[in-house]
């Protein structure tokens, strides 16, 4: 086939602007993978910023919870040095007073420590059910016989509970009725259990398949309904009657022996007090106020329970922590070593 002059300069320049379609596309497919590297590169620069970001504040609020640790047990020693004359929980007035006061009556104290705000709640560590050694027994049983016109349910949870409670601390391998041993265990996937021993740590009834439907955790997954067990040697002396400001409303069924009515009005005093600080003297009926006085301990027993939070408005990436320890005065302990009945951080 022949082709003259100006058909070849046609196909020549058609095969030009070929290439230079193909160039151009080439170095955008270029510019558009570049820039999405580029795009991606950042992306992870910025979320590795804010990883080290949230990684430095949580250390760093780890410092300063344990910095405010060592504040608030001197401003509680010191409350108790100046002011000894030891005022029913929940009728400090605040009002009469310049500055701040301190006990375990569950008020949120915002503390500035070195530029930063830090929320310090105070609770008496003689709180809760005390189900350690033998007494959860009792204290089930107890439960059962308070609630069971509630709950037509009870009695058979409680003695389920008591039976694998007995189970888990007792030393042989036979099975209570509705109780669970080595086997049981395997089965629920929590090998090695049972510990055979006495319990060590309150959180260890965790261990035990049914206790948090009768002891729910509270909204930090502590079960606080149960009084706190010390470590190995070490021991919390206190009223055999639980502190009133930390008693859940199952509690003020069971011990106090109100009404639902009656448990209703005293939860809504107690949110009251911790919102506005106006003594429970001025909120509940006499007679109401006289059965919880009698039923629980409204004073300080010398052990408490501390928390340590950022506050809630302030935004403020932070840990919070837990504590609990004897009051060991303004000179500090006689051996100049504290000892911590718990100490957690989350």
């Amino acid at each position: 086939m022949k082709i003259n002059f100006r058909q070849y300069r046609q196909l020549q320049k058609k095969s030009r602007n070929k290439s230079r379609g193909s160039a151009l596309i080439a170095a955008l497919s270029l510019l558009f993978i570049a820039g999405m590297l580029t795009a991606v590169i950042l992306s992870l620069s910025r979320i590795s910023t804010f990883d080290i970001r949230s990684y430095v504040e949580l250390q760093r609020s780890a410092y300063i919870n344990e910095g405010v640790s060592n504040r608030i047990l001197w401003l509680l020693a010191a409350d108790r040095t100046v002011y000894p004359g030891s005022t029913r929980l929940g009728e400090l007035d605040y009002t009469e007073y310049d500055h701040d006061r301190f006990a375990a009556d569950g008020i949120p104290h915002i503390i500035n420590y070195h530029g930063t705000e830090v929320q310090v709640v105070i609770e008496d560590a003689v709180s809760g059910y005390n189900l350690s050694g033998n007494n959860y027994r009792s204290q089930l049983q107890t439960i059962a016989s308070s609630l069971e016109l509630d709950d037509s349910e009870i009695t058979d949870k409680t003695t389920e509970i008591i039976a694998r409670i007995t189970d888990y601390i007792d030393t042989n391998d036979n099975v209570s009725t509705d109780g669970m041993e080595a086997p049981e265990y395997e089965a629920e996937g929590l090998a090695p259990l049972p510990r055979n021993g006495t319990i060590r740590y309150r959180e260890e009834f965790f261990f035990i398949p049914g206790i948090a439907e009768l002891f729910p955790p509270d909204r930090f997954g502590r079960l606080s309904s149960i009084r706190l067990i010390p470590p190995v040697g070490m021991r919390i002396q206190g009223s055999n009657r639980p502190a009133f400001m930390t008693a859940t409303p199952q509690m003020l069924k069971v011990i106090g022996r109100l009404e639902d009515e009656e448990v209703e009005e005293v939860i809504q005093a107690r949110e009251t007090w911790l919102k506005e600080k106006t003594p429970f003297s001025e909120q509940l009926d006499p007679l109401l106020l006289s059965r919880l006085q009698n039923r629980f301990s409204w004073n300080e027993s010398g052990y408490f329970s501390i928390r340590i939070e950022a506050p809630e408005k302030s935004g403020r990436i932070s840990r919070r922590l837990f504590f609990t320890c004897a009051d060991s005065g303004v000179g500090g302990p006689t051996n100049e070593m504290l000892h911590y009945y718990e100490w957690l951080q989350l």
